[in-house]
């Protein structure tokens, strides 16, 4: 080959190299984003709750809060709970063997004593014992000049605790004795004020299937002199046995009534009583 040849051919391969450059498709170039280690999901942030002295492994566990929107010029009101003013400025006690009604101006207080047996003995003997392990559940309800009062006796057993008279019969004096007289004397016996009995009724109870016993009852003096008069529902339940009573010594006798049968007829035993 000759010079002239050679250099011809080294054009023509520049040529063609030159060529294959310019069709080569452009290359692009992507910035990557710096690793941080986050993706884009929101992740929420607890605070934990700081452990109390003496307490540890306290686990904070997630609370969702759900707002509710009341319409304009409506509220809701808490239902209201034992204890709060009723209609007519009465409070109702609600507990677990009954419910009642009482006047808001009054006190109240229970407590827990050993349940008293009186045993007639003849007509001029009784003794008194302590029932063997059973108590009685004692609340009282009382205007503020003591003038009037409702308890309750409650005692949870399915035992006959009525004290009998030498008949045989409920002696109801001596129900009442215990309270508003001197619980450690039989009723009506000298030197302890006595009890006269009005009246025997059978009476209707809220919440149960049996009835009550109403008895009608007046506290005396050894003159005579009325000291005081009573209703009382005595109730011999499934599972309890109940005194209600109603006392007043104020001479009001037409109001103390009807607030005697206002308490009455808010009464409501539970279901199992």
């Amino acid at each position: 080959m000759t010079l002239r040849e050679t250099i011809g051919v080294l054009v023509l391969v520049l040529v063609l190299l030159t060529c294959s450059g310019c069709t080569q498709p452009a290359k692009t170039t992507t910035q990557v984003p710096p690793d941080t280690g986050m993706n884009s999901t929101p992740v929420p942030v607890f605070i934990p709750s700081t452990a109390l002295p003496g307490q540890g492994g306290i686990v904070t566990a997630r609370v969702t809060i759900v707002a509710v929107t009341s319409p304009a010029g409506q509220s809701t009101s808490p239902v209201p709970s034992a204890g709060n003013p009723a209609t007519g400025a009465f409070v109702r006690y609600a507990g677990p063997e009954y419910s009642i009604d009482y006047p808001a101006a009054w006190k109240s207080n229970s407590t827990i004593l050993p349940l008293r047996e009186y045993h007639h003995l003849d007509p001029h003997d009784c003794s008194v014992t302590f029932a063997y392990n059973l108590n009685e559940e004692r609340r009282t309800y009382s205007a503020p000049d003591d003038s009037t009062l409702f308890y309750t006796g409650i005692v949870n057993t399915d035992r006959d605790i009525w004290p009998r008279s030498l008949s045989g019969g409920i002696s109801y004096e001596d129900i009442f004795n215990a309270v508003l007289g001197n619980p450690e004397s039989c009723a009506n016996l000298e030197g302890n004020d006595a009890f006269t009995i009005a009246g025997i009724s059978q009476v209707p109870l809220d919440g149960v299937s049996y009835t009550g016993v109403r008895v009608d009852f007046a506290r005396i003096n050894l003159t005579g002199f009325a000291v005081g008069r009573g209703t009382s529902y005595i109730v011999t339940g499934k599972n309890y046995r109940g005194v209600f009573t109603f006392y007043s010594t104020s001479p009001d006798t037409g109001a103390q009534a009807n607030l005697a049968q206002y308490m009455f007829d808010s009464l409501r035993l539970d279901s199992g009583f």
